[in-house]
């Protein structure tokens, strides 16, 4: 298939290529900094310039055929206190993105079978122990209203008779992105429980999400919403028991939340709040897991990230 990108160049998004490439499929790639981009993705990623995506231009809208888009773009919720600036900027930096695809997408002389945009479990809000798949409405909180407001422009892809899956992504568990910063007090000895530890952890292993993205473009029945976590959450205390387990570290030195909250403000809801999200759509489709438990994805993460350093 021959598959567009925006995003590729983020955590998730290398790997998505890599293994789409891999598969055959021909992969394009929206890009802001083509030379960025070459250096990560190599050269058999078609690379596109985004101002020329904004522009719609005319002969691109001719000749340019797509299957699917997957719309994986978004700032980092996780790289700076929330202030109101920051807050506008993560908004507008998925909406906005989200909203020049669709458009594209209208004017386009031959649509696309699908959109793939991606999403998060925030979209849920903060829950204690309640089991909570698709059919849960949206939160209250910020990264709630940011989750509706960017599947929203999403949607309005159906309009133009475009199947549209909405990926609500848990925590992807691999060799960088969030589990960097989470291992990042056990690398000092200082790891340990933050808060009183007992809400849920909504995670994925980043294979199982590339595995996931893959079978959603194969089987194209499916649309709407889908949560992109392991069938297992954990409490948090246990996720980073077993995350000092892996690494090898001691497990000790408690956080207190009151702490988190001065350092961090409202980002800290996203460290001491939570969600029990079940992947209930995915399990229903057939689809397999290979790491359902989050001992066994630290392990095989901990093993890979120390061969590469090997290498």
């Amino acid at each position: 298939m021959n598959i567009l990108i925006v995003g590729g160049t983020g955590f998730v998004g290398k790997e998505l290529i890599k293994s789409l490439l891999k598969d055959g499929h021909h992969v394009s790639v929206i890009t802001r900094n083509i030379a960025k981009a070459r250096t990560l993705l190599g050269e058999q990623v078609k690379l596109l310039q985004w101002e020329s995506i904004i522009a719609a231009n005319s002969s691109l809208l001719k000749t340019y055929q797509i299957d699917y888009i997957i719309n994986l773009a978004g700032e980092s919720i996780g790289s700076g206190r929330w202030t109101q600036r920051r807050k506008e900027e993560i908004i507008k930096s998925r909406t906005e993105t989200t909203r020049a695809m669709v458009d594209f997408i209208e004017k386009l002389q031959v649509k696309p079978k699908g959109l793939i945009n991606a999403s998060a479990v925030g979209y849920y809000g903060a829950h204690e122990d309640e089991e909570i798949t698709e059919d849960h409405g949206v939160g209250q909180d910020f990264l709630a209203k940011v989750s509706n407001a960017w599947e929203k422009e999403a949607i309005r892809a159906e309009k133009f008779g475009v199947r549209v899956v909405i990926l609500r992504i848990g925590v992807v568990l691999g060799n960088g992105g969030a589990l960097e910063k989470m291992g990042l007090p056990f690398r000092f000895y200082i790891g340990g429980p933050i808060g009183k530890g007992d809400h849920w952890l909504s995670w994925i292993h980043l294979s199982d999400l590339i595995k996931a993205v893959q079978f959603l473009l194969k089987n194209d029945t499916i649309d709407g919403p889908i949560n992109t976590t392991a069938p297992n959450p954990v409490r948090m205390r246990d996720f980073y028991r077993y995350l000092a387990k892996a690494m090898n570290k001691p497990y000790w030195m408690y956080t207190p939340a009151l702490f988190l909250r001065l350092a961090l403000g409202e980002m800290s809801d996203m460290v001491l709040k939570g969600q029990k999200v079940l992947p209930k759509r995915l399990l229903d489709s057939g689809f397999q897991f290979q790491f359902a438990s989050v001992e066994s994805a630290l392990i095989d993460i901990m093993k890979t990230n120390i061969m590469s350093k090997q290498r």
